[in-house]
């Protein structure tokens, strides 16, 4: 090959090289998040991970009574009022202001079973509230047939918790209405879909944790979406205690297939597969559990009159970090910095 030749190939190699995508290092991006926490003073706050900075509060309402839900849905932060009939809506990107959806009622919790609509549980008014979230307004009202506390969709289906009758219903989004009513272990109160199927994960209180009852085993029950038939109840008993003494207080299914539950015994961890063991993770009393998916990060507030948030790995067991909170958290959600 001439000189003409080589030098030509050479020139074509630069060029090939020039123009090919530019290959991302790994380890090259400091994964920085913060924190929205919203606490038992009636304040919510972000808090910058993973060098914790912060507080920086956004939102505060001094009712001594006053406390927050907090739910993260796509582009958008969801933060329901326990007191007042509204629901503010926050770009979850800037966590700034964007709308006030107005209710009759305050709502308990959210769930969303498509990109425009969303279902509040509304337990002083025994009815599920359907809400456009294109214009921010309540469109339909589904009467229940008891008290409903609970909420979470699994694609067009809808469980709701009914713990005054010990059982859930089925709404199906596609006709805004209760499909079926299936009976669960006692005070069915906490509900969570299964990313990995179609099934929701149940945690009942049992009696005597919200009266003076005799007090009765916590357990954890997954109904099937589609037969709408529920499994034995699994009784959460922590390591060296009993399935009686525990209430549960936070649950979430993590996409590697695992439920967790936090209690006043600890961070209990349930497979969805097997769904025939309860492993005790965590000892200390947990609260306001929440799961971060794109990080596979999971949040709890110790309740330790000292206590921060504390951030796990995925399997629950590997804590690696405590965020300091001024006041106890009442719920945490994860956003971009």
């Amino acid at each position: 090959m001439n000189s003409i030749a080589l030098q030509l190939v050479a020139l074509a190699a630069v060029i090939i090289v020039s123009c090919s995508p530019e290959e991302p290092l790994i380890g090259s991006v400091d994964d920085q998040w913060q924190l929205v926490v919203s606490d038992t003073s009636g304040t919510i706050s972000t808090f910058s991970l993973p060098s914790p900075s912060g507080p920086s509060r956004i939102w505060s309402d001094r009712t001594d009574s006053a406390r927050f839900e907090l739910r993260r849905f796509r582009d958008r932060l969801y933060v329901l009022h326990s007191e007042r009939p509204w629901i503010v809506v926050f770009d979850a990107d800037t966590v700034r202001v964007l709308d006030t959806i107005e209710l009759d009622a305050p709502a308990r919790t959210i769930a969303f079973a498509n990109a425009t609509t969303a279902f509040v549980t509304l337990p002083t008014e025994q009815r599920v509230d359907v809400i456009d979230l294109t214009v921010g307004v309540v469109a339909r009202r589904i009467a229940m047939p008891s008290r409903p506390i609970g909420i979470d969709a699994n694609g067009n289906q809808l469980c709701v918790t009914m713990p005054d009758s010990n059982a859930v219903a089925i709404i199906d989004s596609r006709t805004l209405a209760v499909e079926s009513v299936v009976g669960t272990a006692p005070v069915p109160w906490l509900v969570a879909s299964d990313p990995s199927s179609s099934s929701f994960c149940i945690v009942s209180l049992g009696n005597g944790k919200i009266d003076n009852g005799t007090r009765s085993a916590a357990t954890m029950q997954f109904l099937n979406a589609s037969t709408r038939t529920v499994n034995q109840p699994l009784e959460l008993s922590p390591r060296g205690g009993s399935a009686q003494s525990v209430v549960p207080t936070g649950l979430v299914v993590t996409d590697n297939q695992l439920a967790f539950v936090t209690c006043n015994s600890g961070l209990l961890r349930v497979s969805t597969r097997t769904r025939n063991r309860v492993t005790t993770v965590q000892t200390e009393s947990l609260s306001a559990l929440s799961f971060d998916s794109p990080r596979d990060l999971i949040y709890a507030q110790q309740d330790s009159p000292t206590g921060g948030i504390v951030v796990y790995g995925n399997n629950g067991d590997v804590r690696r970090q405590v965020v300091p909170i001024n006041a106890r958290s009442t719920s945490i959600v994860g956003v971009l910095r």
